[in-house]
Formats: C-alpha cells, structure tokens, sequence
C-alpha cells in the first residue's frame, strides 16, 4: 500500500525502498543501504541525491564517513502541499488564457467526427460530458471503467454531482456486485452474455463510442443529432429490457 502511496508522490520504486528502510534504520551508510535493499550502489547514489532533492533524505559525515537518514514522515504531506500548491497556480494560469484556447479550438469544435486514444483520451471525452452540464444515457461493462480511470472516475462523480447531471446507465451482471453507486445515476443490468469491450455514451448530440481495451483503449465521438437521437431510441429499448 505504502509503496503505491509513495508512487502517487513522485518517488520511484528504488527512492521508495530505500526511504522506507532508512525509516527503519534511522541512519545508515551506502554499505548498509545496499545490504539491506539489494541495489546497486550506483543505483543508490542516483536515488539518494533526488531523495535530497525531494528534502526527505539529508547526510552528515561521521567519523569521515557520509551516513545518511530520513526525514520525517510529515514532509510527505509537504510534498502534497507543494504539489497543490503548483496545480493551483497552474490552474489559475491556465484560466487566464483559456478565452484564447477556446477561439483557437472552435475549428475542432465544429467538425462532425473526432478520435482519441489512450486511457487520457478516454479522459477528454468524459470532461466534454461534464463541459456540455447534459444529463447522459450509456451502455458498457460497468467494471471496466473502474479497472481503467481508477481515481478519475471518482473525480469525475463528484463532478457530475456537483453539476447535478444525471444519467442513466446500462451495465453487465458482472458489475452489479461491488460496483460503488454514485448520486444521481440510475442504473439497470443485462445479461453477461450480452456483454462486450465496447461502450457508448449519448450526450446532447453527441455519440461516444467507446472501446475499453486496456492495451489500447479508443474512443470516436460523432456530433449529429441525428445519429444521436438514434442511438436514444436503441438505449430506450435496452433500457425496457435490462433489469433494475
């Protein structure tokens, strides 16, 4: 668990080693480091001088000798607070010049057919549900979200809470055990057998067509009307069908 937590930080896994044995340890020299995390000492050096950096590793020199040791577990929550601190400043940033973003972008706004790939591409298309404040209608796994976005999808319901847009959704069995509810969802369930790696989302008058591959996860958003408001009428029919 530590280890994940640390990741999140920035650490990599030989910084994370080597820090939580230092905790233990309470100081020691490069010789003990290595017998105790099996790394090279090159290895060792390289990790120590970003811990340094990173302000939760210092060194003194007893007996002519550089011995190291932690700092205290608090100056993880001040990384956190740093790292706040930047994407705050960066988000405020970003404000200011989003006016000129947006006319640059309304070319690409305009077209009928758009293509994203990768889990951040995923991404952008589910902030563009929240940016539309429409209520939603969708079909997929249900699970295979939770495995792909991890964090994000949380973001994301707390977002669409706040926003107050509802959806509805349609999920496999498979998710009906474990999968966390979130406010303003109402969901139904088909058959496994029904199942599949493609998804679909309908928002105002866009399809997202969504294949959750976790290898290569893709996605085609469609802006027509027509074909949205088709696709309604599919999810009306599966929704009669599905189970509450």
């Amino acid at each position: 668990m530590h280890d994940k937590i640390l990741s999140e930080l920035g650490l990599t896994n030989s910084e994370s080693k080597i820090y939580m044995e230092l905790l233990g340890l309470g100081t020691a020299g490069i010789g003990q480091i290595m017998e105790k995390t099996g790394m090279h000492r090159r290895n060792i050096y390289d990790s120590i001088g970003r811990l340094v950096e990173k302000g939760l590793v210092s060194s003194v020199i007893v007996n002519n000798k550089k011995v190291f040791s932690p700092a205290s577990p608090k100056r993880l929550i001040g990384l956190v607070e740093e790292r706040k601190f930047r994407l705050d400043n960066l988000k405020e940033r970003l404000n200011k010049i989003m006016p000129e973003l947006d006319l640059r972008t309304k070319f690409e706004e305009g077209h009928d057919v758009r293509f994203f790939r990768g889990v951040e591409g995923l991404k952008t298309v589910f902030d563009h549900i929240l940016r539309t404040g429409k209520g939603y209608i969708g079909v997929s796994p249900g699970y295979q979200l939770e495995n792909m976005f991890k964090h994000y999808i949380r973001h994301f319901a707390s977002k669409r809470a706040k926003a107050k847009i509802k959806n509805r959704l349609i999920y496999s069995e498979k998710a009906r055990k474990g999968l966390k509810k979130h406010p303003l969802s109402k969901i139904r369930y088909i058959p496994e057998h029904y199942s599949s790696m493609a998804a679909l989302r309908i928002y105002g008058d866009n399809s997202a067509i969504l294949l959750l591959s976790e290898k290569e996860p893709i996605a085609v958003v469609i802006k027509n009307k027509s074909i949205a408001d088709g696709y309604r009428k599919y999810f009306e029919l599966m929704w009669q069908a599905a189970s509450p």
